[in-house]
C-alpha cells in the first residue's frame, strides 16, 4: 500500500469521479479490481493518494465512454471548497478574493499536487492566477484535469462571494468542447479555448473584484487553519519519508524534475529544501541515478522500445553511454537484462 505521507494526487478527489462514473451507470468494478483499488477503504479514510500512473489509467478508462466526454465538466462542478480540506477552509474564511486567491496558490500543494499554481499583479491592478501541470502526463489527461480545475475555480469563487454578480476571464490551452453551452451557463465567468500555446489555464481578475470583500470572512478561524496548513508543509519537507516522496515524484513525472522544480511543488525555496536534505544525508543526485535505473529496467522488461529510444527518453546522449553506465550498476548491459 502506498505510504500516505506522500502527496502524489488526494483520492478525495476520484472518488467523487467514481461516484460520477456510478452515477452514469459505468461499470467501474473491474477496473478497480484489475488495478488492486479498495474504494470502501478511500470512502473512510482521509488524504489517501494515488500515483500519477494510476489516476491515467482511471480517466483514460472513463473516456473510453462517449458519455463521458463532460465528465471533467461535472467533476470540477462537484467539488465545493470543503472538498479541498484544510486549504478549502482556510480559503473560506479569507478577508477578500484577493487574500483567497493567494492562500490557494500558495498552499496549492496541499490540493493539488501534480499541478503548481502562481500570482502575477498587472500594472492595472489586475491579478492573473496560472495553473500549470508539474508532470508531463499525456494531453488526454492534462486536458481533463485543467478543464475540472477551471469548473472547480469557477465554483469555488460563487461560494466564495456567494453571489453571481462578478466578472472574470479564464483563458484554457484545450480545445472548444463539444458541450459549449455548459461552459456558457456558467454566469460571471468567460471561457476562452485553444488560447495558450502549453497546456495551462489563466484566470484574470479585475482589482474591483479582488477588494471585494467576502461574507464568511474570519480571521480568528482563518489564523488557526493557516498554521494547520503550513504544519502540513514542513512535515512534507522534515518528514523521514521526504527521499521516498522525492523518488515517487521522480518516478512519476515524464521528465527528471530538477532540484527547483521539486522545491516549487512544496511551495519553497531550493535552498530551504536542499538544506532540509543536508540534515537528512539525503543525496538527490544518487535518488536520481537510481530513478534512472528503475526507469530503464520497466522501459527494458515492459516496452517494445529500443535501446537509442530508451536512452534518448532517459536524458542520455548516445546509446553506447546509457549501455556503459546501465551495466556499471547491473554488471549486465541492456540487451542482456532485456532477455534475462
Amino acid at each position: 500500500m502506498l505510504n500516505t505521507n506522500i502527496p502524489l494526487i488526494p483520492m478525495r478527489y476520484y472518488v467523487k469521479l467514481i461516484e460520477l462514473l456510478i452515477n452514469r451507470n459505468i461499470p467501474i468494478e473491474d477496473f478497480l479490481k484489475e488495478n488492486n483499488i479498495d474504494l470502501n477503504k478511500f470512502l473512510f479514510k482521509n488524504d489517501v493518494n494515488l500515483p500519477i500512473t494510476y489516476v491515467e489509467k482511471l480517466i483514460e478508462f472513463c473516456l473510453k465512454f462517449p458519455k463521458n466526454r463532460d465528465l471533467a465538466f461535472d467533476l470540477g462542478n462537484s467539488l465545493h471548497l470543503t472538498s479541498h480540506n484544510l486549504v478549502g477552509y482556510a480559503i473560506l474564511t479569507s478577508e477578500t478574493l484577493g487574500h483567497a486567491l493567494n492562500l490557494m496558490t500558495k498552499y496549492f500543494c496541499l490540493i493539488m499536487p501534480s499541478c503548481r499554481a502562481s500570482l502575477v499583479i498587472n500594472q492595472d491592478k489586475s491579478l492573473m492566477l496560472t495553473i500549470e501541470p508539474s508532470f508531463l502526463m499525456n494531453q488526454i489527461v492534462t486536458n481533463f484535469h485543467l478543464e475540472a480545475i477551471a469548473v472547480a475555480l469557477h465554483k469555488n469563487i460563487n461560494e466564495l462571494l456567494q453571489s453571481s454578480n462578478f466578472s472574470y476571464h479564464t483563458f484554457l490551452s484545450i480545445s472548444e468542447p463539444l458541450y459549449l453551452d455548459k461552459f456558457n451557463q456558467l454566469k460571471g465567468g468567460k471561457f476562452y479555448f485553444n488560447a495558450l500555446h502549453k497546456p495551462c489555464l489563466r484566470a484574470i481578475f479585475s482589482h474591483e473584484l479582488l477588494i471585494r470583500k467576502l461574507p464568511l470572512a474570519d480571521d480568528m478561524t482563518l489564523k488557526t487553519i493557516e498554521l494547520k496548513c503550513h504544519q502540513q508543509m514542513k512535515e512534507i519537507t522534515h518528514s523521514q519519508d521526504i527521499d521516498e516522496w522525492i523518488h515517487m515524484v521522480l518516478m512519476n513525472s515524464q521528465q527528471l524534475l530538477t532540484l527547483y522544480e521539486i522545491a516549487n511543488l512544496l511551495n519553497i525555496s531550493s535552498k530551504t529544501l536542499q538544506r532540509n536534505l543536508n540534515k537528512k544525508n539525503i543525496d538527490i543526485r544518487s535518488i536520481r541515478k537510481n530513478v534512472i535505473l528503475n526507469k530503464a529496467k520497466y522501459q527494458l522488461k515492459n516496452t517494445q522500445k529500443n535501446i537509442t529510444e530508451i536512452a534518448h527518453e532517459l536524458g542520455y546522449s548516445s546509446s553506447s553511454n546509457f549501455s556503459r553506465s546501465f551495466k556499471r550498476s547491473t554488471g549486465v548491459t541492456p540487451e542482456q537484462f532485456r532477455f534475462k
